[in-house]
């Protein structure tokens, strides 16, 4: 029965054949463009046609074709090489059934809220506006020998500290302070200083202490701002970039030219107390100590921070120098009257010393920390260098007492006080080399109420990963505020054969302002960074990060992220209420700026 029913049944009858489902779904709101349109029917169809309009207009690719059709009949694909715009998308489709008849067609729907090509009129569902903007191509700013090697920059110096740099500044500190010191107790209180062969054979081996360990201290900071290995940093071309790490990275440059200089001075101590050679004998090491003050010079009231920074540097080599050369050199054994005047001499120009070292580092603390002592790690440790510096006054003012009384009617240096005063004086060094070091492991940590842009660092975006094209990298933006910012491109992949690298910054929709379009000059894995302050951002509100690059594997696929923009004083504005499509479109950004910033890449 069944059989005949169907020998009965019209030659022509098709199955009938119904949209069941598309992607992108009818209704469906996409953060990107889709790669492709996929409709797929109940039952197989032929000759599919399909258009499509976004934003109003019309989406043609030349180089797209014909829609294909799966072997069962039952799927229809539109491949997309080019984006669409962003927007509402609307696409109708026809068919044909196998047998020539009409077959099934229809229309649906897609939102694109965010596209690299840009334009729409339309607004999402929820009312907010796709990004907008229009950009044009761009050269990279380029170097004196035409290429683009240079167009990057580096890291604050005083963002970055390691192992090698920590140990390079303790070494170049504690060998400056102790020259300093020196030089000023020998002017002040022993002029016989230089004509012992100890004193002068000390002061040459603390100068080349000095002298290793300030090129320690600039090698690894080179390195350190350029994210670098420490080999990078031992080639002297290196060294320049940080004229470009702000002022603590220009202070470590002029402090190795200055300790250079003082060798000058160490090689004829006398110089220090000769009239005709006395202001600039005492005038380079007097400059090298002040860089030491430049380590900090961002926070509240930063004129006051220099000044203080200055006193402090200053008054601690006095201090802590003549410490050091009291107990390896004036009391290494019993001496003549001269002896005696130097140690008491010691002890008038170190209780102004003290004051001023303890005075000046509490104006940094209040600058710097404020009440915030237990709460960060840089309020922990500056607790626990407070701790040793009570002890080494301590131990210090007991040394003065006894040399005090030991040394008021003393003719000249006896071996028992000479012992009794060298084993006083020689504990307050050990303690304040401690000290040093504590100041050095400062530097590691970013003080509760430093400046946004130094406490913040970079904020990392989310990375920019294309599996397609293998590339893999971040965008960082520095302090995210209206005005000038800083810009950090950091490539993981691919690690060369990287071409055409560019960063897009699109401002918010109906913000008038231009897109901000830096080309990144780097070939593979490495990091690029904008010199500071060299990004300019106009406006507050949601901006849109876009890169693109291409790779032997192919372009990089067409990827997009936002990021907040707060006004000049930290605040995030509030989002303002997008317009309906009733309302007047908004007007996108007609022209690009191209940032011409010198700066400098690092590679791997």
């Amino acid at each position: 029965m069944v059989s005949a029913l169907l020998l009965a049944a019209p030659a022509g009858a098709q199955e009938e054949a119904d949209l069941e489902a598309s992607d992108p779904a009818d209704g469906a709101e996409l953060d990107s463009p889709p790669p492709r349109l996929t409709l797929t029917f109940s039952a197989p169809i032929s000759d599919p046609s399909v258009a499509m309009t976004c934003d109003g207009d019309p989406y043609v690719e030349p180089d797209r074709g014909a829609p294909t059709l799966s072997a069962d009949g039952r799927v229809v694909t539109v491949e997309f090489t080019t984006p669409m715009r962003a927007g509402r998308c609307n696409v109708s489709w026809r068919t044909l059934l196998p047998n020539g008849d009409d077959g099934p067609q229809g229309e649906l729907s897609f939102f694109v809220r965010n596209s690299p090509t840009l334009g729409p009129d339309d607004t999402a569902p929820d009312g907010s506006v796709p990004t907008t903007g229009a950009t044009t191509p761009v050269t990279a700013p380029a170097g004196a020998d035409g290429s683009t090697d240079g167009v990057s920059t580096v890291r604050n110096a005083a963002d970055v500290s390691d192992g090698a740099t920590w140990l390079g500044r303790v070494l170049s500190t504690l060998g400056l302070a102790v020259l300093f010191g020196s030089f000023v107790l020998i002017v002040v209180a022993w002029p016989e200083g230089p004509e012992y062969i100890l004193a002068v054979r000390f002061l040459r081996s603390v100068w080349i202490l000095t002298f290793v360990g300030t090129v320690l201290f600039v090698v690894a900071l080179s390195a350190a701002v350029n994210e670098e290995s420490l080999g990078s940093g031992l080639s002297p071309s290196a060294w320049l970039d940080l004229l470009d790490a702000g002022w603590p990275g220009r202070a470590a440059i002029a402090r190795l030219v200055l300790v250079v200089a003082t060798g000058w001075v160490v090689l004829r101590p006398e110089r220090v107390i000769d009239p005709t050679t006395q202001l600039p004998a005492l005038a380079i090491p007097t400059l090298a100590v002040m860089t030491v003050g430049l380590a900090r010079t961002g926070g509240d009231l930063a004129v006051l921070g220099v000044l203080a920074g200055f006193v402090h540097a200053l008054a601690m080599a006095v201090w802590f120098g003549g410490v050091v050369l009291l107990a390896r050199v004036v009391l290494a054994g019993p001496g003549e009257e001269d002896l005696v005047q130097a140690v008491q001499g010691f002890g008038r120009i170190s209780g102004p010393a003290i004051a001023l070292t303890v005075i000046s580092g509490l104006v940094q603390l209040y600058r710097l920390d404020g009440a915030d002592l237990f709460g960060e790690g840089h309020g922990r440790v500056l607790v626990l260098k407070t701790v040793f510096v009570a002890v080494m006054l301590f131990v210090g003012l007991t040394a003065r007492q006894v040399a005090q009384q030991r040394l008021a009617r003393a003719p000249d240096l006896t071996p028992p006080t000479a012992d009794r005063l060298r084993r006083a004086f020689g504990t307050e060094a050990v303690i304040g080399l401690v000290v040093l070091g504590l100041s050095g492991w400062l530097m590691s940590f970013t003080p509760p109420k430093a400046p946004q842009e130094q406490q913040a660092g970079f904020a990392v975006v989310e990375p920019f990963v294309d599996a397609t094209s293998g590339v893999n990298l971040e965008v960082s933006i520095t302090p995210a505020r209206v005005g000038a910012n800083q810009l950090k491109v950091r490539v993981y992949e691919p690690q060369q054969d990287l071409a055409g690298l560019v960063v897009e910054l699109i401002p918010p929709a109906g913000s008038g302002e231009s897109i901000v379009s830096w080309p990144i000059p780097l070939a593979g894995a490495g990091v690029a960074i904008s010199g500071p302050g060299d990004l300019p951002l106009p406006v507050a509100g949601v901006w849109t990060l876009r890169v693109s690059a291409t790779t032997p594997q192919g372009a990089m696929a067409p990827t997009q992220q936002t990021f907040t923009v707060a006004d000049a004083e930290g605040n995030v504005p509030t989002p303002q209420i997008s317009p309906t499509p009733s309302q007047a479109p908004i007007t996108s950004p007609t022209t690009t700026t191209t940032v011409a910033a010198t700066a400098t890449t690092a590679a791997g």
